[in-house]
Parts: structure tokens; C-alpha cells; sequence
């Protein structure tokens, strides 16, 4: 990282500023003049000459957002939402603020596993509301924020309708105090330590030759199954373990150990840490006593009746007692699914209980008039996580999917398998003949008549184009990695309609007085707390919801390719990861706007996707959460030079050597995409490496461009 000097604030720039072009330059010491830009602007290791901004640029704004870039909110929960922990615990995301910690997640298709995350507070003084679930649960989130629903796929908040039903998480507890989990897709319970091992939290499973493979709680708490605190062992040995354990260690036993384990324990529940964990503890152990050991509990309470008969009679027939059960048995509730008057909380309940059941569907939601800071969870394997409240959520550009496949599956040419990937995703401007007629999406052209009025007649080109790659740098790429196992990668965002909303809001924002003595009119910006703001966020947030779904779409018709070509194929968890966006997020303890140009979010643990060029590597990374850069890294490569000069200077020979070995387009219409046009990719891995580490090293043996 290097420091550049700026007009109003610095530039840190993880590219040698001499490789910089001198009008790109210019550009970022123009954004460092800005009034409203925070703290610095960062400039990523791929950086050049955009419209405007810089590409490759990260901006941080207090109150105010560039329309250049295409954006979408976080969304997140409160900061006393509870999530289901895999040591048994649950903890409010507040407590879990800046910490990881392992946590259930769920496949699209109801596979529950566990996965590792890190929480952080997201947004400050957010706007709220309340869904209500026919548990009796509640939960308060932001109202963009994912629930994910029983069919695997996902649906904001302010969404959800009564009766929706969730992705729910059932635990409960063997006779020998093991957690088990139901899992959706079978109904089968499995023991969640097993869950760890088979999410690969603890590596490689061994064989023991003559011996069943267990696990062992190293704490002896059966209900702790944090990776950490799990051991794979073989079955014999895990009984000699236990015995040496009673035989040996006299002292473990010993009296003396006992005294100062009490006194320890005493002192810890005196603080409030102490207090509140051995409260839930004692809490899940009675309720768990309760339903295991039923007979053994009913006579441990036996006599409970008897002592407080006397007491409870007497305060029943007091006036006060009799007061008070009037009241109670006469106030009516009112069932939020089908409207009836219920008496009582207790007819409440029962009510919903026997009428609806209790399947972790949606009763309602509700706008809520308070706001506050909210939380979320980075889940990088899997994308979502558990609440204490029994359901799954999402976690807080371009799409990566790893295959069962090896190079052994594929074909000596390629070709064919090509062709029919442009058969079934139109490149360029192309459409689809009959638009994609998906459940999922319906909603989303519900939403289209809200959007300004200068789009309307958009709409039959936006329903086309969905599912459907675009052109310039935009890609559809088969790869390999390191390991020889086949990836599926493609690039594509909100095609014309996300482009035509961006143009008019531009030229909407040139046209306000505070912009008119800006360096670049194309840096024109809108402010916070304007109807130019919110008619700009409602529709930048419905185009980044467009591109997302155009890359699920995308994604969804490739892997229907990659099967017909060679079933049976599995896939993996997708790596999903947006550039050109803007996300309301806290850095350096402020409340900002953070708009990145051509790059990526890079958070602790976070997974992105950094392509090279066709020909090249590409690489799956997960963020390093460095503070300098807002947690970002580049987006690419980056162009060394542009389209024009590229077609200038090569030839379609150039375009043929430099792309061997790769099944693609190889004539004049794609030369503006040849290799030599962008950065060594190796070089810009190199200088981000505080900002990412490699997951996967990816070559590309097929490429789609647009």
C-alpha cells in the first residue's frame, strides 16, 4: 500500500502509482476533493481509467452517494437477535460482534451442516421490521434482509406473507445429552457432532483399521460441538481414553480439585458474563430433564402441589387474587393467521398450536417505527446461518461453483459443449425468445411499476434479457483448479435495464445546485435525506436484486447444461460475489456509504471471486478484513489499456496464440478481450495479499464472452 496525496483527503493505493495512468490519477485526487468523502479513498491494485471514477476505486461518503455505481443495502438484525451456536450456546450478535463462531447452515436443498462465521455491526440507526412466527417468536431485522424459505430459495422480510414457510432448524436432545438435528431434505436426525465432521470442519475423516471411527468431546460436554472441541478417534481407543482418565488421574478426583472447581465456578457466576451463561445452561438442562426423565422429574415435584396449595389458595380467594384471574381469563387476543378472538394467552397458544401448527411459517410482518445499529453474520461456505428462533437467514458481481467433475470428464474438444452453452444463454444483445417463466421472479416484476416512470416500457426488454450474459467483459467460464477439479464461473450484472436506470439518475443528479462546481460533473452525487436519494435507492435496489437473479438464473441453465453433457453431476455451495455497488456499512466507528468501483467486499472471511482475463488464472479468495482498504480488494485484473487501443495494436493472430489451450471465440469481434489488453494478474494477486488469501487457483479451459 502506498500513499498518494490528495486535494481533500489521501489516496492509499495498493498498485505502484507509477503504473497508474496519468488521467486515472487525476481522477482520484479529484474524488479526494469531494466535500462529503470520508477518511481516505482506496484505490485497489487493479485500478484505471473509468467514467468518472476510477475503476478499481473504493469511496466511503458520509450522507451522500455517487450514482455512478450500481448498489444495494446490507440487510442485517438487531443487535439482540440470538443465533443457535455449535457449542450449544445461543448469543446475541451484539455479544458476538467482532468474534468468530461456528454456526448451523443450510443447503438449497434442506442439508443442514455447520460452518464457521464472523459477526459484525453493519449499519447504524437502520430501519426496522418485526416478523412474527407461528412459534410465537419474533424477529427484528432490517426489511431487505433474506429469510430463507422452505423450497431453498429466499425472500426479503417486508416480503414474507402470512403462511410463507421457512427453512426451520429442529434440534433436540439424546438420553445421553448429545444434540440432534433434523435433517430437512430426509427427516432423518443426525448428532450434530457428526454434522461438524461431515461439513469438513474437522478435516479428513480416518479409517481405524478393526475400530469404529467416533468422536470425542475433549471437555467431556456432550453438547459442545465446536470443531475445536472435537477429536476423531477410533472406538477402542476412545474407551481406553475414558478408562486411564477414571483409573489414573486421582487427582482429577481428588477433594481438594473439587473445592477449588466449586470456588471457581462460585466466582464466575458472581459476573454478569458468568451469570447470564450458567442461567441459559441451567435453563436448557431442566427442560431437557424435564423431557427425557419425565417419570424420574414428576417425582422430584411431587410434592411441590401440596407445599404451595396453600398459599396459591389463599391468594385465589383473596379480592385481589380474584381480581387479578378475571382479568386474566377474560382478555381477549387475536389469532394474527385467521383473526379469531381467542380469551388468554393460554387460548392464544393452544389455539395457534392445534389450529395452524407450528411449522416456522410467516404470520406477519410489521413495520416498526424504532431504528437502531444491526448486526449480521459473514457465513462464507454456505451464505446463511441459524437464528435462535429456529430458522435459516442469509448472511450479509460475479458466481463460482465447484463440480464433481475432474479434467478426465471432459471431452478431447470442447466445442460442442460451447456451443451449447450459447444455445441455451443468449451473448451479446441477444434475448431469450420466450422470457423465463420462473415462481421465484414474480415478485420482482411486481416491484417493476414502482420504478420511475422513464423505464416503463422497458419492461418486455428486462424480462428477456434475464438469464442472459450481455456483452464487453461479461463471461461464462469453465475451469480448473489446482487439484484438477472443474469450477463453473460467470460474470454478468443488471443488462440494459440496470443501465438505463443508472444513465437517467446521472443525469438527474448534473442537474442539482450542490454538483454544478464539482471537478467532473460525472462525480454528481445525491444526498441523504432528499426524494432524489430515495427515488435512487429504490430503483438502484431493485437493479441489484435484477443482476442477482439474472446470475441465479445464468448459473441454473449452465448446470442444466454441465448435467445433459455429463450426468450424473454434482455441485457445490456457489460462491456469489457483486462489484459496482454501494452498502451502507461502520468503518472507523462512522456510519458511511461505501461505493465500490470494479471492486469487491473483502471482509474478515468473506469469499469473492477475482478473475484474470481469458487465458489466464483466476482466483477464489476470502477476505482478510483489512481496515485500510473498507475491507475491499480488486474486482479483475484490471485493463492495462483500452478497448480501441487493443484493436489497434493486435492482431487476430495475437488473439489465437495468447488463447491456447482455451475453447473460445477467437476472431475480431471479441479482440478488445485479448489477455495482453489487461494487467498480469499475478502481479495484482501479489500486491493485495494483506487484502485476501487464496482459496482456489482456477485456468480457464472454456470461455463465453459476450
Amino acid at each position: 500500500m502506498q500513499r498518494i496525496k490528495g486535494r481533500k483527503v489521501d489516496v492509499m493505493a495498493w498498485a505502484d502509482p507509477g503504473e497508474i495512468e496519468s488521467v486515472a490519477l487525476d481522477q482520484l485526487r479529484n474524488i479526494s476533493s469531494l466535500p462529503w468523502v470520508f477518511h481516505h479513498v482506496a484505490a485497489m491494485a487493479d485500478v484505471h481509467y473509468g467514467k468518472g471514477a476510477t475503476v478499481g476505486s473504493v469511496i466511503a461518503m458520509k450522507d451522500a452517494v455517487s450514482p455512478a455505481a450500481v448498489g444495494v443495502d446490507i440487510g442485517c438484525f438487531t443487535g439482540d437477535t440470538a443465533v443457535s451456536l455449535a457449542d450449544g450456546r445461543t448469543a446475541t450478535l451484539r455479544e458476538l460482534d467482532g468474534q468468530s463462531c461456528c454456526v448451523y447452515s443450510c443447503t438449497p436443498s434442506g442439508r443442514v451442516a455447520m460452518s464457521r462465521a464472523v459477526a459484525r455491526r453493519t449499519r447504524a440507526d437502520a430501519r426496522l421490521v418485526r416478523v412474527l412466527l407461528d412459534s410465537g417468536a419474533h424477529v427484528r431485522c432490517t426489511p431487505d434482509h433474506l429469510f430463507m424459505l422452505r423450497d431453498g430459495t429466499y425472500r426479503p422480510a417486508d416480503e414474507l406473507a402470512p403462511g410463507t414457510s421457512l427453512m426451520p432448524l429442529y434440534t433436540a436432545s439424546d438420553k445421553e445429552g448429545y444434540t440432534l438435528v433434523q435433517q430437512n431434505y430426509s427427516g432423518r436426525w443426525q448428532k450434530a457432532h457428526w454434522i461438524a465432521a461431515r461439513s469438513g470442519l474437522l478435516g479428513p475423516i480416518p479409517k481405524f483399521p478393526g475400530q469404529r471411527t467416533i468422536i470425542h468431546h475433549k471437555n467431556f460436554d456432550p453438547a459442545d460441538n465446536r470443531p475445536e472441541n472435537l477429536e476423531l478417534l477410533g472406538a477402542n481407543d476412545h474407551s481406553s481414553l475414558h478408562r486411564k482418565l477414571v483409573e489414573r488421574n486421582e487427582y482429577w478426583h481428588s477433594p481438594d480439585f473439587e473445592r477449588r472447581r466449586i470456588a471457581a465456578l462460585g466466582a464466575k457466576a458472581l459476573t454478569p458474563e458468568g451469570y447470564r451463561e450458567y442461567a441459559e445452561r441451567g435453563t436448557r438442562n431442566i427442560l431437557r430433564y424435564m423431557r427425557e426423565r419425565r417419570e424420574e422429574f414428576l417425582q422430584a415435584v411431587a410434592g411441590n402441589g401440596a407445599r404451595g396449595a396453600p398459599n396459591l389458595r389463599a391468594y385465589n380467594r383473596s379480592e385481589r387474587g380474584r381480581a387479578k384471574s378475571r382479568e386474566l381469563a377474560n382478555q381477549l387476543r387475536t389469532c394474527e393467521s385467521c383473526g379469531v378472538e381467542v380469551k388468554s394467552y393460554i387460548g392464544l397458544h393452544n389455539h395457534r398450536r392445534y389450529r395452524h401448527g407450528y411449522n416456522h411459517s410467516v404470520v406477519c410482518v410489521h413495520p416498526l417505527e424504532e431504528r437502531e445499529d444491526v448486526y449480521c453474520l459473514a457465513v462464507p461456505e454456505y451464505g446463511n446461518f441459524a437464528l435462535a428462533a429456529g430458522v435459516f437467514v442469509h448472511n450479509c458481481g460475479m458466481a463460482a461453483v465447484q463440480t464433481s467433475l475432474t479434467s478426465h470428464d471432459l471431452p478431447d474438444s470442447l466445442h460442442g459443449l460451447r456451443s451449447e452453452i450459447e444455445r441455451a444463454i443468449p451473448v451479446g444483445f441477444e434475448s431469450h425468445k420466450r422470457p423465463l417463466d420462473r415462481r421465484e421472479d414474480r415478485k420482482l416484476w411486481e416491484e417493476f411499476a414502482d420504478l420511475t416512470p422513464a423505464v416503463k416500457d422497458l419492461l418486455g426488454k428486462a424480462r428477456g434479457q434475464l438469464g442472459t450474459l450481455g456483452g464487453g467483459n461479461h463471461f461464462i467460464e469453465l475451469c480448473l483448479d489446482t487439484e484438477d477439479r472443474i469450477w463453473l464461473m460467470l460474470h454478468s450484472g443488471s443488462r440494459n435495464i440496470g443501465k438505463s436506470l443508472a444513465e437517467i439518475h446521472i443525469g438527474r443528479a448534473k442537474k442539482l445546485a450542490h454538483n454544478r462546481d464539482l471537478p467532473d460533473r460525472d462525480l454528481a452525487v445525491f444526498l441523504a435525506g432528499t426524494k432524489e436519494m430515495d427515488d435512487y435507492r429504490r430503483d438502484l435496489f431493485w437493479a441489484q436484486r435484477y443482476a442477482r437473479t439474472n446470475r441465479e438464473a445464468m448459473l441454473g441453465l449452465y448446470q442444466d447444461v454441465v448435467r445433459r453433457f455429463r450426468p450424473p453431476t454434482v455441485f457445490g455451495e456457489a460462491v456469489h460475489c457483486h462489484h459496482n455497488y454501494v452498502s451502507e456499512e461502520v468503518h472507523f466507528g462512522e456510519q458511511v456509504l461505501v461505493t465500490r468501483k470494479g471492486a469487491i467486499r473483502a471482509g474478515n472471511g468473506d469469499l469473492g471471486i477475482i478473475p484474470g482475463s481469458m487465458g489466464t488464472r483466476s482466483f477464489i479468495v476470502r477476505g482478510l478484513g483489512n481496515p485500510m482498504s473498507f475491507e475491499s480488494a480488486s474486482h479483475g485484473a484490471g485493463r492495462r489499456m483500452s478497448r480501441g487501443q487493443a484493436r489497434k495494436r493486435f492482431t487476430v493472430n495475437d488473439l489465437r496464440e495468447q488463447t491456447k489451450g482455451v475453447e473460445c471465440r477467437k476472431d475480431g469481434g471479441v479482440l478488445d478481450e485479448i489477455p495482453a489488453a489487461y494487467k498480469d494478474i499475478g502481479k495484482v494477486m501479489e500486491q493485495q495479499k494483506d487484502l485476501v488469501e487464496v482459496v482456489a487457483e482456477l485456468r480457464q479451459v472454456l470461455c463465453v464472452k459476450g
